[in-house]
């Protein structure tokens, strides 16, 4: 597609998704701030709900949404969890309590109503052709091509 980005009267993507991407954020730290954990802790709640795992587990199951140049790892967030009651550890695996199942299903619903209130008046189809469309601009611009 050619397009004359500087004719149109749309405003540049970069910006759409600056601001999309705030907004997102800004709904979801809310949501965490209000059950008082981290978006961090929200992923080991999430990775733990099928099931124990190792800490090698735990960092795999997250590895994507850590900071590895810092040397960031799960144990770094994982800690207040245990502290709190929310998840267990038995010096081999880390697993849901109880209370951790009950918090994890309680902020699931509010994350799940920020998702339906984000794709509101989309259609299933629209929202697929975007997802398709964000990970094709990405394999673009990637050095190695991969979306």
């Amino acid at each position: 597609m050619d397009m004359d980005v500087q004719s149109s009267r749309q405003p540049p993507i970069g910006l759409l998704l600056r601001r999309l991407d705030g907004l997102i954020n800004a709904e979801f730290e809310g949501v965490w701030a209000a059950h008082d954990i981290t978006r961090r802790q929200w992923q080991l709640l999430n990775v733990l709900l099928p099931g124990p795992l190792t800490a090698d587990g735990l960092n795999s199951a997250v590895q994507d949404f850590l900071d590895r140049d810092a040397g960031e790892t799960a144990a770094d967030h994982v800690g207040p969890l245990v502290e709190r009651g929310l998840i267990s550890y038995d010096d081999l695996t880390y697993a849901l309590t109880a209370a951790g199942g009950r918090l994890r299903r309680d902020v699931g619903v509010d994350v799940q109503s920020i998702r339906d209130r984000l794709v509101a008046g989309v259609s299933e189809s629209e929202y697929v052709r975007t997802l398709q469309t964000l990970q094709a601009m990405i394999g673009n611009l990637q050095p190695d091509g991969s979306g």
